[in-house]
Parts: structure tokens; sequence; C-alpha cells
């Protein structure tokens, strides 16, 4: 399942470009100074990549513990319903939702941190940068920490969502040097593959779960020997 990670980043990154494209363009940098101006982009992708990856951590750790009750077949299926029920629920009712003021205001934290750190020109600004960029609200993100989520280890939650970075990476850093002018060799709309890529990633994780053993767990007991782990 790792390999589905790179592919949902470099599917999805025509979002990437439409939502965090702009952002990462307010990064400065001299470019007349080539070298410097390519490792400063780089330095801001990896900051992003290194959220992600922390985000892995997170979601592969409470996929652990909640592994210890139920079995991987439920957790693919509930996973892949949930993902297909976001796309189902009316934009109204979602926006009615309590959580989202919240959103907003982590939001605007953010955006404001990230207005201090774009008027600085070292490398670990733009670290930081990237490191801030990676924690805005994303579907993407939340597609593909979905699938770390449904990890056997913490580990590969991890790896997951460092590959699901990298394939991020070439869309992210063309639009880093070519800038708008990428936009105009697109000729249809992001929006429709980033979507079409979650309803597939929902449909895949479904159709996984039903096919897994009943039996399927992933918890481990006092010794670290899997428990039920069925093939």
């Amino acid at each position: 399942m790792l390999y589905s990670a790179f592919m949902i980043g470099l599917a999805g990154s025509l979002h990437c470009m439409g939502m965090c494209g702009p952002i990462s363009m307010l990064l400065p940098g001299d470019k007349s100074k080539r070298g410097r101006y390519i490792l400063g982009r780089v330095v801001y992708n990896l900051g992003r990549i290194l959220t992600y990856s922390l985000l892995g951590l997170m979601v592969g750790l409470v996929g652990e513990q909640i592994a210890l009750f139920t079995s991987q077949k439920a957790l693919f299926i509930i996973v892949g319903s949930l993902i297909l029920l976001a796309f189902v629920v009316p934009a109204r009712w979602r926006q009615s939702l309590d959580v989202l003021p919240y959103v907003s205001r982590f939001t605007n934290f953010i955006k404001s941190s990230l207005g201090v750190f774009y008027k600085k020109h070292s490398l670990f600004a733009q670290l930081v940068f990237g490191v801030l960029n990676g924690l805005l609200p994303c579907g993407l993100v939340y597609a593909a920490l979905s699938g770390a989520f449904l990890m056997s280890e913490a580990w590969e939650s991890v790896l997951f969502m460092a590959l699901f970075g990298l394939g991020t990476l070439p869309m992210m850093l063309s639009f880093a040097f070519l800038g708008n002018g990428i936009r105009k060799l697109i000729s249809f709309k992001p929006k429709v593959v980033y979507t079409f890529s979650y309803i597939m990633l929902a449909i895949w994780l479904i159709f996984k779960g039903v096919n897994l053993p009943a039996n399927n767990f992933t918890h481990h007991d006092a010794n670290g020997i899997p428990v039920c782990h069925g093939k």
C-alpha cells in the first residue's frame, strides 16, 4: 500500500499547485542567485514533508491503539466510507459543523505566522515556512492521512506520509520555478483531478477492506508478537 502514497501525492499535486502554490510564491529569494534560490525552495518543500511525516506519526500511533480493538477489515471499510460520505454530504451541512470556527481560528494563526517568516531570507525561515504551510487545512492531506492511519505500524504511517509529500514535490518545484506559466500548460480543471483521486482512494480502501480476512488484526502481544494477523 505504501506505493499508493506517492501516487496520491502525484495525482493530487494539481490541488497543491492551486492551494499552496501561491503561498510558496511569497517566499523571499533572489533569482539572480540561482543556487540559493533553488535550495530555498527545496528546503521549503522539505519543511512541508516533515510536517506530513509528523502528522503520519500521530495518526499511526492512534491507529496502532485502535487496532487493538478492531480489525483492519473494518478500519479499511469505515475510512473509505467516510471519505465517500464527505462528497455526499451537502456543503451547507459541512459548513454548519461546530468545529469549523476552531479550524478557522487555527488557519488564521498559521497564516499570521507565515506572514512573519516570509519576510526573512534565511534557509531556516524557509524551512519553518514549509513546516507551517504543511499544517494548513487540506483535503488532500486528510485523504493521505486516512491511508497512513491504516498502516500496521507507526513507522509505516510516517513513511506513507513522507512518500505522499514526495509525490507532490515535482509539481510544487515546477510551480516555484515557472510560476503562473505552468498553469497555462494545464488545460483541465485541477478540482476534477483531485476529486477523482479522492473517490478512487475511497473505493480502493473499501475494496481492500472487503477482501481482507475477517480476523485481520494488527495488534501485538506483550512480547511484540503479532496476534491474528491474517494474510
